[in-house]
This record gives structure tokens, sequence and C-alpha cells, in this order.
């Protein structure tokens, strides 16, 4: 399952598994919302990606996204695939619910 949600005006917490038909359910999200060119995608709370998570992240990082990650995990895919890193600056800030996206499976 995987949350997504926009905090503030440029950031993209994702939460959960990042599996097939995540990229589709990020499109439809990032379809529903301005999503800005300084795009940053958090994906501390990220327990799992398998390789359709990676070409979602490829996809997000093609189109200027910068991510950020506060779990090992994370991290180190964001470093294999070789992905813009934002500098560490995890938001604490609450989803705004205005804005909140939805469980996806």
């Amino acid at each position: 399952m995987l949350r997504i949600d926009l905090l503030g005006t440029a950031t993209l917490r994702m939460s959960g598994r990042m599996t097939e038909g995540c990229r589709e359910e990020v499109e439809t999200f990032l379809g529903s919302h301005s999503a800005p060119p300084n795009l940053c995608v958090d994906l501390t709370e990220v327990t799992y990606i398998d390789h359709a998570g990676e070409e979602t992240l490829r996809w997000l990082g093609q189109r200027g996204a910068k991510f950020a990650a506060d779990n090992p995990y994370a991290l180190h895919v964001l470093e294999r695939l070789h992905l813009d890193i934002a500098t560490p600056n995890i938001s604490s800030e609450q989803p705004n619910h205005a804005q909140r996206g939805g469980h996806y499976e």
C-alpha cells in the first residue's frame, strides 16, 4: 500500500510500499495537484521499493524532482539509481488535508 501526501506546496511525501501500479497513482496524484517545478519527494516513510517503484523514482527524477530520505534503505536506493538527493531538510510539516492523497494498493 502506498500513501501519497502533499506537504506545503513543494514536498511530496510517500509512505509504505512502492510497487506495481505506483507510477499511475503518482501521475494521478500529481495531475490533481499543482506539482511545483522544485518538487522534493520525501521517501523517509517508504519501506519497500520494487522495480516498478524504481522506475517511478527515475520518472520523477527525469521531471526535475529531488529526493530526500531519513532511512538507510531509501537512501541506498536513491544512491544506486543516481538520483538527486536534496540537502537534509526533511519537513516535519503535517499534510495539507485539503491536498491529501489516498491509500493505494
